[in-house]
């Protein structure tokens, strides 16, 4: 089996991971709603997993350097199922929060190991296109995940064995490639010197927001649709709506971004999301509003990624990544804990509020910079 083959495989494997991770992310509120959690409660919960993604993206170079790549995804991938599995043992604020915490670990170290075999052998002339793909992958699986929620089994336990055959089909495919990344240690702080680094500034902005927003819709737009009277089905069929959305748009995105500069874009997105925002506080048009959301949204992260990548060269991309990962998962983290305390004090819409404030903050830095003549950031 040549390289060739191994990216297929590679990108079936994280389809199995991400229709996983899909289903839980919504399927764990809706449960928490329905044992009657205070909605800072869920919130909590849900930062615990984006916690979790924070230590993993310290731990990942660390492990694929003592053991070695595959064989830390194969753990990964255990340590997801066998988390999904103890959520099922209590249901209450800590072991949940602990189990989410563990499952965000996996799943970062997951990322980081998959971002970099696709980095590491990706060229120039190529890179864009097979992190397109990627990006393809991961929401055509997040999609699929949100629509195969309705057969998942609704118990904790039942629904934690389908993850668990989900994850064994996942170590089956990464096993058949042929991936092998340098075992070269990295000090954890490494990544600081990318994230300091001025050319990349913006770009690692726009991940911190694309992680907020993101991560507060799928830890509190599940909620949100749940406190309007939706049954589970129709929450899946909302968030389907979003994220397919998000699907569809990134080589639209990307092409704009080329041809027009991706800091133009970037701000021309950001002012349509808000607007998608002010039609869900209204109440006009929902459902364009949640196509627009995430047709919005979904495309800023790898923008943002490619901006940040392009002030590089190739030996520092890896590290790149690892600091980008970094900085969405922190906004991730921060996000859903924030703005389910206003959830709570001022009612649903305040997450469009919260969602416009964010978004705002970002088009004023992207528009202050504009003035500032860079080349490398225009483009």
């Amino acid at each position: 089996m040549t390289r060739s083959f191994s990216f297929p495989i590679l990108l079936i494997s994280l389809l199995f991971v991400t229709i996983s991770l899909s289903a839980l992310n919504t399927q764990t509120p809706l449960w928490l709603v329905r044992e009657h959690f205070d909605v800072w409660k869920i919130g909590l919960v849900g930062s615990s997993y984006f916690v979790g993604n924070l230590v993993g993206t310290f731990v990942a170079n660390w492990f694929v350097a003592k053991i070695n790549a595959k064989k830390t995804y194969c753990y990964t991938c255990l340590l997801f199922a066998v988390s999904t599995l103890g959520m099922s043992i209590s249901m209450d604020l800590y072991s949940w929060s602990f189990c989410r915490f563990l499952i965000g670990i996996a799943c970062a170290i997951t990322w980081v190991i998959v971002e970099s075999c696709i980095l590491v052998t990706s060229k120039a002339n190529n890179r864009s296109k097979m992190l397109a793909v990627y990006m393809t992958t991961y929401y055509l699986g997040t999609v699929m995940g949100q629509g195969l929620l309705r057969f998942f089994p609704t118990q904790v336990v039942h629904f934690g064995l389908v993850v668990t055959m989900l994850m064994a089909l996942a170590i089956l495919f990464i096993l058949l490639t042929h991936y092998h990344l340098p075992h070269k240690k990295k000090k954890a702080f490494d990544m600081m010197s990318m994230i300091f680094h001025r050319q990349a500034r913006l770009g690692l902005v726009g991940c911190i927001i694309a992680g907020m927003i993101i991560g507060g819709i799928y830890s509190l737009m599940p909620v949100y649709y749940a406190k309007l009277g939706f049954n589970d089905e129709d929450v899946a069929n909302w968030m389907i709506v979003i994220i397919t959305s998000g699907l569809l748009a990134q080589i639209p995105a990307g092409y704009f971004a080329d041809k027009y500069g991706r800091s133009r874009v970037l701000v021309i997105e950001t002012f349509i999301f808000m607007l998608a925002c002010v039609m869900l506080i209204i109440g006009i048009f929902p459902v364009i509003a949640a196509i627009i959301m995430g047709a919005t949204i979904y495309t800023v992260y790898p923008l943002a990624m490619a901006w940040a990548c392009s002030t590089v060269n190739k030996q520092e991309i890896i590290l790149m990544n690892q600091a980008m990962l970094f900085v969405n998962t922190l906004g991730s983290l921060v996000a859903p804990a924030i703005i389910s305390f206003f959830m709570t004090e001022y009612g649903n819409n305040s997450l469009f509020v919260c969602f416009i404030l964010i978004a705002l903050l970002f088009a004023v830095l992207l528009m202050l910079s504009a003035r500032v003549k860079r080349p490398a950031l225009s483009h």
